[in-house]
């Protein structure tokens, strides 16, 4: 059954911070790294996704709404992966979102920060929340260097690894929020 994982955002109000695949025994095993878990077992309830709200008092979910002449925002952009040397020949991409590599690869991702097609010139240091589909989470340190960015990350065991645009922006105030198409790290026994 799916369950969106739900962390708290203000009174009364949380937002979906991931939709997973479990068995109920999994479920009360990662219920309390959360503030509520619902299992997603209505039709209206097979459309959400990450992002999300979620208000406690009814049990509902909240529809992003659309914002209507939005401020651009910067929008990341993948410019590299790589792996280290033992498993470069194992690193299979479909693109730069989509990476397939074996379990003890390390990667080193690179990223630019546009606006339009220019380079923002921001020195940063931030945390980049990488999440698995089974629900686990791990916290990357990101490096932003005159608007490139670059993250490195081991990869020890198999299992599928999401960074989203959701997940960037979450602790993010509106006027420092982040487009990104996001990157799906699927990692597999050698």
């Amino acid at each position: 059954m799916n369950y969106a994982l739900i962390k708290n955002e203000s009174v009364g109000l949380g937002r979906v911070m991931n939709i997973i695949v479990a068995d109920p025994e999994f479920i009360k095993s990662i219920a309390s790294d959360w503030n509520h878990i619902e299992a997603m077992d209505t039709l209206h309830e097979q459309g959400v996704g990450m992002g999300w709200g979620y208000d406690f008092a009814t049990g509902k979910f909240i529809d992003p709404a659309p914002v209507i002449n939005p401020v651009p925002r910067p929008r990341i952009v993948l410019a590299g992966i790589t792996a280290d040397a033992v498993h470069a020949d194992q690193l299979v991409l479909k693109g730069l979102n989509d990476v397939t590599c074996s379990a003890g690869t390390t990667l080193t991702v690179g990223a630019k920060l546009l606006l339009g097609e220019q380079a923002q010139p921001l020195d940063e240091v931030f945390r980049m929340p990488f999440r698995a589909r089974d629900g686990r989470e791990r916290i990357l340190l990101a490096r932003m260097v005159q608007g490139v960015i670059s993250f490195t990350v081991s990869l020890p065991e198999s299992g599928l690894w999401r960074v989203t645009e959701a997940a960037i922006n979450e602790a993010l105030p509106p006027e420092k929020q982040m487009q990104f198409d996001g990157i799906t790290i699927y990692v597999v026994d050698a």
